[in-house]
């Protein structure tokens, strides 16, 4: 842990509710919590606000903490320069949004591709509060191919002081680009079962078919893109993949072969070296994915309880909540208490009287081999051994030459000895705060869990918690609240608390049939469309205000943690079907009508949104979101390479109806036009002649194929986003002209 001494002086921050906040109290540093004060000091003293954001599990946040923040010489340096506040991400996911996307358009311009993550690090003008830099991890001293921290505070703190309207105009560039990435497109296009399709077969493109899950190292179990995977029910390939990932991933030391929990990422493209925190959201997740691969797997299916024992078992509080997240350092080494050594393992196992097991236990885990793990901040220790099944169960079993109930009942005692002595070791950090959000995951599953496993048990551990929140997360005018520790509500509730809670008693509904879930559901479904349903934005968690959100925080982008939006049409859908109430279903056709030309340019980032959309189909068939009022003219932009340079413009022209050329050849009519969306992009069209008509304008009738290239050098590797025009004409009239934005 890397709390200070309890006599060391303590800053402002000791009286904080966060324990991230706390965590940072007895720092040198001058923090402050992030509000009016702060921003009042910094427009006194004329200075940038640098803000810190992390969380109290964040393994890297504790790095820059003992390196840089409890270095008393560097403290000197950020206070003379900077207002230096800490925010707490899991306390304020608003705040965190925006200035995440300021980092990654940032570092997308900067460094030729987009990058985050914790601690983050913005510098706000003290007067318009826009990121004019921002970054993550730094070093006390040049290393890693980053400045050194304290030089990078003194430069930022020049370049205000020196080159002011250089500061401010890269200030307000960047506030720029991230309303931009924030907002939702203006266009509409149908999210219908071709899209989903094609979002499932880039899915599967994109599969590690050697590790399971996508991509390589750092590797994350995004159980989103699983879960919607695992809804097609009709697809063999993208059944394939999702057995493949729980597989691996239930294999792999990204697993904890001991008490069942999931770690948050592996470092490695095979799962084999966690980053060893565990997330309540990452374990809510993910047990409903388990849960629903559980009858076809016997494997998963025992993954699937052991995930569930230790949500129950470990996360949950006597309350009946469930906990945020438990460290990834120990006595301030990272996975101190998840590493052996074999020897360790020998002991442990003497220790619970299961010695004869010894052989079968090295097998299992590869103890005989090359040891796996090396603590990159102590790289002249012994290296070390991260638990992780060298092959299914059934396999380790015939090579022990033993049946596998017999193997199974060998492997859960030395498993409980390990467990055992793991015990006695200094203990990761426990962050002890009931996130609403991702409570609600937790009992989205344990309730999927309850009904694979026919365990009641898990169903009511569901309902402990759901009656928890309801109860005690509740702000003083009565509506939920953010997060509850030590009796104390903070902040009221998000978007993603309420959709994500409503997914969870939706769930436990379907668990149990009991009518109560389903009436909290709709209540709180209710709230949400009153609190957060803009006709403008969409669903947005919060607006922009005068206290650092530049722009209204939405999207539909699901990460990590569902999106709000999300989220919402999911529940919103959920509720219909149900209830067989048709207001649900309208509410959550109207907001995926509002989201669906964002969620049609990237559909493999808005998996929650996908599967809301067919939900609906299958309810209110033939309608599909974003395709009413389509009109005669559709048009996408499709990508032709991966290098980002080639693209084709593809209009679809209903019969009768044709659009105008570029040009037209006569005057007072609107031609096709492309105009660039993103500062500094260039493109060339090719734009055909068109047909010639009797009244002599050129016009284009059917299907039209426009190459479009973007000249070098393109400024970032983020999508091309165009704005294109049109005018539609039949043979008697001409329609207004229409625009469209497109990315790809």
């Amino acid at each position: 842990m890397p709390f200070e001494p309890a006599n060391r002086q303590r800053n402002r921050l000791a009286g904080e509710g966060s324990a991230y906040l706390r965590q940072h109290s007895g720092n040198p540093v001058d923090w402050w919590a992030w509000g009016q004060q702060a921003i009042d000091e910094a427009r006194r003293r004329d200075v940038p606000l640098l803000v810190s954001v992390g969380y109290s599990t964040c393994h890297w946040c504790h790095v820059m903490e003992h390196e840089s923040f409890s270095n008393a010489a560097i403290a000197a340096v950020m206070d003379r320069h900077c207002v230096c506040v800490k925010v707490d991400r899991e306390a304020r996911p608003d705040l965190d949004a925006v200035w995440m996307t300021a980092c990654q358009v940032f570092t997308a311009v900067t460094e030729g591709r987009p990058s985050g993550g914790w601690p983050l690090h913005v510098f706000l003008t003290p007067d318009t509060l826009e990121p004019f830099f921002a970054g993550t991890y730094y070093p006390p001293e040049p290393g890693f191919g980053r400045m050194a921290f304290p030089d990078l505070v003194q430069r930022l703190a020049l370049a205000w002081k020196d080159r002011r309207d250089e500061v401010r105009k890269q200030g307000a560039e960047i506030a720029r680009l991230v309303r931009v990435e924030m907002a939702l497109s203006e266009d509409r296009r149908p999210l219908d079962e071709a899209l989903e399709g094609a979002a499932a077969r880039a899915l599967v493109g994109f599969h590690d078919r050697v590790h399971g899950g996508f991509g390589g190292a750092p590797k994350f179990p995004q159980p989103a893109l699983l879960r919607f995977l695992q809804s097609r029910t009709d697809d063999a390939a993208a059944a394939e993949v999702v057995h493949r990932s729980l597989e691996r991933m239930a294999m792999g030391g990204v697993r904890d072969q001991l008490d069942g929990g999931f770690h948050r990422y592996a470092v490695d493209a095979s799962w084999t070296v966690p980053h060893f925190e565990k997330m309540l959201y990452d374990q809510g997740q993910l047990l409903t994915v388990c849960a629903r691969a559980a009858n076809r797997d016997s494997f998963l299916a025992r993954v699937t309880g052991e995930l569930a024992d230790f949500l129950v078992g470990v996360m949950r509080e006597p309350h009946g909540g469930f906990v945020a997240a438990l460290d990834a350092d120990a006595n301030g080494r990272e996975g101190s208490a998840h590493v052996w050594y074999p020897e360790e393992v020998e002991a442990a196992l003497v220790k619970g009287a299961c010695s004869e097991h010894l052989a079968m236990v090295v097998q299992a885990f590869g103890l005989e081999k090359s040891a796996n793990f090396r603590d990159p901040h102590h790289p002249h220790e012994r290296p070390s051994w991260v638990l992780a099944l060298q092959d299914r169960p059934e396999t380790l079993a015939a090579r022990a030459g033993c049946f596998e109930g017999p193997w199974w009942n060998a492997f859960d005692r030395a498993r409980a000895a390990m467990l055992a002595a793991r015990a006695t070791r200094p203990q990761p950090f426990r962050d002890d705060a009931v996130i609403a959000a991702w409570n609600g995951l937790a009992i989205e599953g344990l309730a999927e869990a309850s009904i694979a496993l026919k365990r009641d048990d898990l169903r009511t551990a569901a309902e402990r918690a759901a009656a928890f929140v309801l109860g005690s997360l509740r702000t003083a005018d009565g509506t939920l609240g953010r997060s509850w520790r030590a009796g104390v509500v903070s902040g009221a509730a998000y978007l993603e608390d309420h959709a994500c809670m409503a997914l969870g008693l939706l769930s436990l509904h379907r668990a149990g049939g009991d009518g109560r879930w389903l009436r909290e559901a709709e209540a709180l479904l209710d709230a949400t469309v009153s609190r957060f349903w803009s006709d403008e934005h969409g669903f947005v968690e919060a607006p922009a205000d005068a206290l650092g959100r530049i722009a209204p925080v939405g999207g539909v982008d699901d990460g990590a943690m569902p999106s709000g939006a999300g989220a919402a049409c999911e529940a919103l859908a959920m509720c219909a079907a149900a209830s067989g109430v048709a207001r649900w279903a309208d509410l959550a056709m109207r907001a995926l009508e509002r989201a669906s030309g964002t969620v049609a340019a990237r559909p493999t980032g808005s998996p929650h949104s996908l599967l809301a959309a067919r939900t609906l189909r299958g309810m209110v068939s033939p309608r599909v979101p974003g395709a009413i009022d389509a009109g005669p003219v559709q048009v996408e932009l499709v990508a032709l390479d991966g290098m980002g340079e080639r693209f084709e413009l593809r209009w679809r022209i209903a019969s009768g109806h044709h659009v105008n050329a570029h040009d037209p050849g006569t005057s007072g009519l609107v031609g096709l036009d492309v105009q660039p969306r993103d500062e500094g992009v260039r493109v060339e069209v090719a734009w055909p002649a068109g047909e010639a008509h009797a009244s002599g304008v050129r016009l284009h009738t059917g299907q039209v194929a426009v190459p479009v290239r973007v000249l070098a050098p393109r400024p970032t590797p983020r999508p091309l986003r165009l704005t294109v025009r049109w005018q539609c004409c039949t043979d008697r009239e001409c329609l207004a002209p229409q625009s469209r934005q497109l990315e790809a």
